[in-house]
Formats: C-alpha cells, sequence, structure tokens
C-alpha cells in the first residue's frame, strides 16, 4: 500500500509495538532486479528523510530489500552507513524489524499514530516487463534492442514487442539520435544508427518504480561515459549479462549494470554482474578491450583492477570471476599477470566475436 506524506511517497507504513508502545515508521522498497544497482540509493533516500523531518517529527524509516542473494542487502547497508537523522534499519524482505536494531531507538507514542493517506501509485497498469524496459532505458538513456534485452534479461523477441508497446502509449520512442559529446566544443553528430529512447513520462514512470519523488537527482546512477553509447564497446558490455546467461545456462545470473561507479575503490569495471555460480555468490566483473594499450600498460592497470575488483568483493565475502573480453595478444599479457590467484577467485577470457561462448569457470586459475 503506498502512502504519501507531503511531496513525497513510501511503499507503505507500520506501527511497530515494542514494549506497550508504538512507532511511526515508513517502509521503503527495494528491489535488488530492478535495473538499480545497490550503491544509488542514498539520495533518494535523503530526500524522504528530509520530508519525514519536516512533516512527521518523531518518525523512523524501514529500508525493506527484495534480494535472491546476501550480497545485494549488504551493499544497501554499507551505502547508508553515513546514516541520516532519523532512525533507520535495513532487513530482507520477509524479516520484521527489531526496534533496538533501529540505527538509533526510534521515538515511542502511548497509542498507534493515523496511517497516512493512502494513493494509488499508478503503476500497476504496466507489466513487469514494461517495467524493467523503462527502468534499464532511463538508466542508460539509450540503447538497442540486443541491449536492453540483456540487461532486462529479456528474450530479444520479447523486448521488441515491449517497447513497440511502449512507443504505441508515448513511453519510449525509436529515433536516431545526437551523440554525447565529451568535447562539448566540437560539432554536433548523429548516433551511428537509430535506438530506443525513454520519453520523458517514460522517464517519470521508472523513477516512481524506483520510489524517487520530486528534486532527487539520480544523474549519479547512470551510466558513465555516455559519449561511448553506440560503440562496440559500450555494446558488449551492455550485453555482457545476457553473455553470461548464454555461457552458463544452469547457473543463476540474477542482474548487471553496464559502466557503473563502485564506492570506494577509484576504478570501475566496464560491466558487473551478480549471480550465484557453483553455489558461490559471485559477481563478475568485465573488462573490455584494452588492445589499444602497450603491454606494460596491460600489466599495469589489470594488477590495478584486479587487486580493486578482489578487496572489493573481500568487504562482503563474494567470490569473483574477472573477466577479458580482447583480443589473443591481450589476453597472453592479462594471463601473465594473473599468477598464484586466491582460492576464490578464477580469470576467463573471450572473444569479442564469439557472444555467449565462455570457458568453465575453475577458481584460482586463469581459464580461455
Amino acid at each position: 500500500m503506498t502512502v504519501r506524506l507531503g511531496d513525497v511517497t513510501f511503499s507503505d507504513w507500520i506501527s511497530l509495538k515494542y514494549e506497550g508502545e508504538y512507532t511511526d515508521t515508513f517502509i521503503f522498497h527495494i528491489d535488488a532486479l530492478n535495473g538499480l544497482p545497490p550503491f544509488g540509493y542514498r539520495p533518494l533516500l535523503q530526500r524522504l528523510v528530509a520530508e519525514l523531518n519536516q512533516k512527521r517529527p518523531g518518525a523512523s524509516l524501514w529500508i525493506r530489500v527484495e534480494s535472491p542473494g546476501e550480497w545485494y542487502v549488504m551493499e544497501v547497508k554499507r551505502s547508508m552507513i553515513r546514516g541520516f537523522s532519523i532512525p533507520y534499519i535495513v532487513t530482507r524482505l520477509g524479516e520484521m524489524p527489531d526496534y533496538r536494531k533501529f540505527s538509533f531507538r526510534p521515538r515511542l507514542f502511548f497509542s498507534p499514530l493515523r496511517p497516512p493517506p493512502a494513493m494509488e501509485d499508478g503503476l500497476s497498469r504496466f507489466s513487469q516487463e514494461e517495467l524493467k524496459c523503462l527502468q534499464v532505458l532511463t538508466r542508460i538513456r539509450k540503447g538497442s534492442v540486443e541491449e536492453v534485452a540483456s540487461l532486462a534479461r529479456l528474450s530479444e523477441t520479447r523486448t521488441d514487442d515491449v517497447l513497440q508497446g511502449l512507443q504505441n502509449n508515448k513511453l519510449a520512442v525509436y529515433k536516431l539520435g545526437e551523440k554525447f559529446q565529451k568535447d562539448k566544443s566540437k560539432p554536433k553528430e548523429m548516433d551511428p544508427y537509430p535506438m530506443w529512447h525513454p520519453t520523458r513520462p517514460g522517464v517519470s514512470v521508472a523513477l516512481r518504480s524506483w520510489g524517487a519523488s520530486r528534486q532527487v537527482d539520480f544523474s549519479k546512477v547512470k551510466e558513465l561515459n555516455p559519449h561511448q553509447i553506440g560503440t562496440p564497446h559500450r555494446t558488449i558490455s551492455r550485453r555482457w549479462l545476457a553473455w553470461l546467461r548464454s555461457a552458463y545456462p544452469r547457473e543463476q545470473i540474477w542482474a548487471g549494470w553496464s559502466e557503473t561507479k563502485l564506492p570506494g575503490i577509484s576504478v570501475y569495471p566496464d560491466a558487473l554482474v551478480w549471480g550465484n555460480i557453483q553455489g558461490c555468490e559471485t559477481l563478475f566483473w568485465l573488462e573490455v578491450g584494452d588492445d589499444h594499450k602497450s603491454r606494460k600498460g596491460i600489466e599495469k592497470i589489470t594488477r590495478q583492477r584486479l587487486k580493486s575488483a578482489w578487496m572489493f568483493c573481500q568487504r562482503t565475502g563474494l567470490y569473483l570471476v574477472y573477466a577479458q573480453i580482447s583480443t589473443k595478444w591481450v589476453h597472453d599479457t592479462v594471463r601473465w599477470v594473473c599468477n598464484q590467484l586466491p582460492p576464490d577467485v578464477a580469470v576467463i577470457m573471450g572473444n569479442m566475436q564469439n557472444l555467449g561462448v565462455l570457458p568453465i569457470v575453475e577458481w584460482g586459475k586463469v581459464l580461455g
């Protein structure tokens, strides 16, 4: 039940009973499979907290995360480590919050407060497939059917049907757009081919599905380096999730994000996918190309990336599959660097021309 408070909305509301008194607790629901990485929610929640402070003194916040694994929940918790000015707690879906485990003790009232007004969020008229495509397009700005299908975890045929329906409803449009220019002083150029774009109403639907209210800056969750959109490099990054699902059909490949910044480290992957392989919750870190670099340059950057990726996984206890999709001489250089791997790390190599083909993962080894 969506509830409204001033200019913002929450997924639900509850009055938790503790020792005969009651909290005033607003619920914010996060779905790990909704197209956003777990690091992107803090700006949104800060806006909600500001409204609670102003309109509902004494309120607390329950962040409820629906997730097939543990990592997403842990990263949501980590992203909130600086805390808020009101008590909050993060739990998995299905877990009731313990009053004593809030960031600090919520205010208690002698009797349950009146619930905030319920409202219709307007999302029930959209299918999950439509929402997934709009969420993907809003984050990546524009893309091909193949790219959207990969990131939305849908078949290409079904994605094409969904996008056509969204276009009929003026929520997406297929067109030749203008390139994002890294150097703004250069003449404007057009994209190399037509792509699917979200319209303003389509973006609004995606933002509402994430629980975003007005005046929330979501720019930091969008893909980095938009000037690369339309290049083979970006296409491979966006199709990494589909590549893994094809290569390992019996494994659980849950979600993925192209060109996303990771908190606490200076490097970031071309794409990051989260899943479970061989019974181990795993992050699949992708690097594409690098054939424009020298051998020494590749050696240096690979050491830095591999160390950073492993340390990033270590903080939440995940396994790491580090992948290099490139040419043979780049593979040989990377292979030489990746010796004495930890037992929870595997390195795999792939060819740009063989979409969906990857070697079997063997922990502590380099294959491909």
